[in-house]
């Protein structure tokens, strides 16, 4: 069977938010909010606002405004403690699950919400694998196609010891965001740029912090079922409750393959320098790794 077009807002999720480590993925992750709604509908011209989420006449069932999606992820790193500059490398096993609803409230305005179960498994330091359980709700606004979208989450998280079911953080973040894309050289290649600023009110409170994110990026269709993405993502947070903060830039670029309506797999490669106020937490770090991920 011949593999359909891979929207552009599916693949934006599988390589941005998929390619960042998920040990650090509360800090850095970008993501477009709510894009998997209707993967199986969308266009050759979608992506973040670019023909959104919903269709004229859209989904009417429960089903179509749900989705699952199953993730397997192997990835090497060569900072797995996230200290220096890469003097820790480790193979890290990164399976996931995603339940999501999505619907549209109005003609601008549409809800989305996104639960997620996820763990990292370390090869090499094997007392530091986490389990995170996390949800987003989010609700957005968008004027009209071509004009960029603008969008409030709420998004609790908690992360606990693989071994000892011991509490590593949680927190809950409030996030308000814009983020636009747009088409050039006859639909095959997007360029696409994000801003979002979260408040996240943590436990313990060392990880209280305020976080302003900024991505620019281009995805380029190489062929129906073949997506290239190269971006640069930059964060700056400030704790709160005492006197820390970070610089954080990214690198990131990605293959992503559609192997039919469901299957997709993907290739990514990110660098990441992290400067901060405090000497023990800034680092380097390059990655690389593979992915499989179910779609239904």
């Amino acid at each position: 069977m011949k593999a359909r077009f891979v929207p552009p807002t599916l693949l934006l999720l599988l390589g941005i938010c998929g390619s960042l480590l998920a040990q650090d993925g509360k800090t850095y992750t970008y993501h477009t909010q709510g894009s998997l709604a209707q993967s199986s509908k969308q266009s050759a011209q979608e992506v973040e606002d670019i023909g959104q989420i919903d269709e004229e006449g859209g989904s009417t069932t429960l089903r179509d405004k749900l989705r699952f999606n199953i993730n397997f992820q192997t990835a090497y790193t060569t900072n797995a403690l996230l200290q220096g500059n890469h003097g820790s490398g480790d193979v890290l096993f990164l399976p996931s699950l995603d339940v999501g609803f999505h619907t549209a409230l109005s003609k601008h305005f549409n809800f989305d919400l996104d639960t997620k179960v996820d763990s990292v498994i370390y090869s090499r330091f094997q007392d530091r694998g986490i389990v995170g359980y996390s949800a987003q709700a989010t609700l957005d606004y968008h004027i009209k196609q071509g004009l960029p979208r603008f969008y409030a989450t709420l998004e609790p998280y908690r992360y606990e010891s693989f071994d000892t079911g011991q509490l590593q953080t949680e927190a809950i973040g409030f996030t308000g965001g814009t983020d636009w894309g747009v088409p050039f050289n006859g639909g095959r290649t997007l360029g696409f740029v994000g801003y979002s600023f979260t408040e996240y009110l943590a436990d313990p409170d060392i990880d209280t912090r305020m976080v302003h994110r900024a991505v620019v990026g281009l995805a380029h269709q190489i062929r129906t079922n073949l997506t290239l993405q190269l971006y640069y993502v930059y964060q700056f947070s400030d704790y709160t409750d005492f006197d820390r903060s970070d610089s954080k830039h990214t690198i990131s670029g990605n293959l992503i393959y559609q192997f039919n309506d469901h299957w997709y797999g993907s290739f990514t490669t990110s660098f990441i320098n992290n400067g901060s106020t405090q000497e023990h937490a800034a680092y380097q770090s390059f990655s690389t790794s593979l992915g499989l991920s179910l779609h239904f």
